[in-house]
């Protein structure tokens, strides 16, 4: 984070505080600073949702095929 990266030995530059790295981020870039960034965030949240929707929904298919499967070998294995 900018708080972490802004750790200069020169106290001007330093962030004290959330509001004082507020305050001072959109002094020097207007309040489009604070949204710096943040398209690989949502980028990375949004393959993520992806991945894990995907992987959800393959193993639930595979779960339905299996239980059919085994549901029907209870079938036939009852009636012999």
């Amino acid at each position: 984070s900018r708080m972490q990266l802004k750790q200069s030995k020169n106290e001007n530059e330093r962030y004290s505080s959330l509001m004082d790295g507020l305050r001072k981020v959109i002094a020097s870039e207007g309040i489009a600073g604070l949204y710096k960034g943040i398209e690989s965030k949502l980028l990375q949240s949004v393959l993520t949702a992806s991945f894990l929707f995907m992987s959800k929904e393959a193993l639930f298919s595979y779960a339905v095929k299996l239980l059919i499967i085994l549901g029907a070998r209870k079938s036939v294995a009852g009636k012999a």
